[in-house]
């Protein structure tokens, strides 16, 4: 388990980086978004600017991190205040358009976000003495609490119960 959220975290890097974390100009960073994922750059001023922007210390962002149906990794960031982040039972859950990612069908498209682990997020550093933003890895499920069946640890959750009832 451990090394699968760690293998899942090497593999985003460079969809998780922010230009501030980067060691070159924000020329050289919008490039770099551009080729690495697809996106078009944006104006290294933009990027300066927004880069700037002071984070409000009883914040964090924490990036709800999971895995689609073709097995790719997906992601999306929320600000939270710091209290809501100290523990995985703390964090609310959250949804998004199942639809997007092949995992629902759109005329019922609603996919929750449940978390279940939290680490510190090495991609977006803070200053000394701030609070860490986090990583979120989240499990899939319908509104009504039933796994998604991509959700490939709520069954492997449910296999080892049934081992274990053996």
């Amino acid at each position: 388990m451990r090394f699968t959220a760690l293998a899942l975290c090497a593999a985003t890097v460079s969809a998780f980086a922010p230009a501030a974390f980067q060691h070159s100009s924000s020329e050289l960073q919008a490039q770099h978004l551009s080729s690495q994922t697809g996106m078009s750059s944006l104006d290294p001023s933009v990027i300066d600017k927004y880069n700037s922007l002071p984070m409000p210390t009883e914040k964090v962002l924490a990036e709800y991190v999971w895995v689609d149906a073709k097995g790719e990794t997906r992601s999306k960031t929320r600000t939270l205040p710091v209290a809501k982040t100290a523990s995985v039972a703390d964090l609310p859950k959250w949804n998004y358009d199942g639809s997007s990612t092949d995992q629902a069908p759109g005329e019922d498209s609603e996919v929750i976000l449940k978390p279940q682990r939290i680490f510190a997020d090495p991609f977006r550093p803070v200053a000394a003495g701030e609070p860490q933003n986090i990583l979120v890895m989240c499990d899939t499920y319908t509104p009504d609490g039933e796994p998604l069946p991509t959700n490939a640890r709520a069954i492997g959750k449910l296999l080892d119960l049934l081992l274990i009832c053996k």
